[in-house]
């Protein structure tokens, strides 16, 4: 409440307001917390997923970064290069380098490649020559609903990745 003297130079102010004007109701206050669980409860299992995407992308380009570097060095050092997918473990690497992860952990992989290349069950290599030329394969990636590609061509030695 405000008071105002016919002078006009003092104000008093009274500390008597209503209750419900002080703050909020319990009420109130758990329809708020209840609206912030219901959309965390939706938020959180998008996030997740976003990110599980984004790993799954980030590991096809790394390997497909990897494959065609394989490819120019096979032809830049006239030798023989080997790119080794192990689907078991989910790793892989260039001749004797140190191996790279394909994330997330619950990708599956599959490789298909020529016959003579398979080093055990799980594990194949992916041969790139000095004319350019490869052994060829196709590697996929599979999670959830998302399929990746990465095809090499036996002839070109070609790399490319297909969604």
């Amino acid at each position: 409440m405000r008071e105002t003297s016919t002078t006009g130079s003092k104000i008093r102010y009274s500390l008597a307001t209503p209750c419900a004007s002080r703050g909020f109701t319990i009420v109130e206050l758990l329809v708020v917390l209840t609206m912030i669980g219901i959309s965390l409860a939706v938020v959180v299992p998008n996030v997740s997923q976003t990110l599980d995407t984004v790993r799954l992308k980030a590991s096809v380009r790394s390997m497909l970064a990897t494959a065609r570097n394989a490819r120019n060095i096979a032809r830049a050092e006239q030798r023989e290069v080997t790119l080794i997918i192990d689907a078991g473990s989910q790793t892989y690497h260039l001749d004797k380098q140190p191996g790279l992860s394909i994330r997330p952990a619950a990708t599956n992989v599959e490789v298909t490649a020529a016959d003579s290349e398979y080093i055990s069950e799980n594990t194949a290599g992916i041969r790139f020559f000095p004319d350019g030329s490869s052994s060829g394969g196709r590697v996929d990636f599979f999670l959830a609903r998302q399929h990746h590609t990465i095809e090499i061509d036996w002839l070109t030695g070609f790399v490319k990745a297909v969604q």
